[in-house]
């Protein structure tokens, strides 16, 4: 299972890694907006960070089925996003040192003072506490005190992010298992006996050269693993191939029909 999983998680992870890392440097210049806009904006970043950890989740979902007949089950899904939770925290870590240094490069210092502030505004300190909390921040700044706090914070940080990541990924993965359908089936309706069959759903197919294939209803769990794999292939071939002259026989009443 995992390695069904791993590239479809690893492609999602790639993909949500980098949208992250935009999504970083985009908040950090929305910072050069004028007044509180750009603050506002840039304090968003948490809610924002778990909702593309989710997304990353229902892509990893989104991926795996789509390389499978079958319809994923919500744990095993999970994995593809817990894979995908994995690699996108790792790409984020590795862009950590660009992201923290941007504000610097860009003069922004004291709007990240003001990002600072945010929530003792927020809990109604008074003028006079704002500005003692601003001179303390900037105190820290110069003795050095606040590096050594920052990278605490990052540290804990990361963990946390981890750890959020690989769970929004797992959610993601289960919840995408729900909502995306497999996209490698096909169904057939029979013209005589109106038989409906779904290839890769509760049908199987056999091909024989120079003659019909033969479509007739399966439990896909009577099937052992070699077998069910090699259907698996020949379904995949026979719906590549949509659109070529060829037939098929109802497995029900044993009509001859076109595709």
């Amino acid at each position: 299972m995992f390695k069904q999983m791993l590239k479809p998680g690893l492609i999602a992870g790639i993909i949500g890694g980098v949208v992250s890392i935009l999504v970083s440097v985009l908040l950090i210049l929305a910072l050069l907006l004028p007044g509180q806009a750009g603050i506002t904006l840039y304090c968003l970043a948490t809610p924002i960070g778990l909702l593309l950890s989710l997304g990353i989740g229902l892509l990893a979902a989104f991926l795996a089925q789509r390389q499978s007949l079958e319809k994923l089950t919500a744990n095993k899904a999970a994995v593809a996003g817990i894979i995908a939770g994995v690699v996108s925290s790792i790409i984020g870590v590795i862009a950590v040192p660009l992201t923290q240094q941007m504000p610097n490069w860009l003069g922004l210092q004291d709007k990240m003072i003001e990002v600072q502030l945010t929530p003792s505004r927020m809990m109604g300190l008074s003028g006079e506490q704002l500005e003692m909390a601003r001179t303390q921040i900037i105190a820290m700044q110069k003795s050095g005190a606040a590096n050594t706090t920052m990278l605490a914070g990052m540290a804990i940080g990361l963990v946390c992010g981890l750890a959020t990541g690989v769970a929004l990924g797992a959610g993601g993965g289960a919840l995408g298992a729900l909502i995306f359908k497999p996209s490698l089936r096909r169904k057939l309706v029979c013209t005589n006996c109106q038989a409906a069959f779904e290839l890769g759903g509760n049908a199987f197919i056999e091909v024989k050269e120079g003659q019909p294939d033969v479509v007739d209803y399966c439990n896909w769990d009577d099937l052992a693993s070699d077998a069910a794999k090699q259907q698996r292939a020949v379904i995949t071939d026979v719906i590549k191939a949509k659109g070529q002259a060829r037939q098929w026989q109802c497995g029900m009443c044993k009509t001859v029909q076109a595709y």
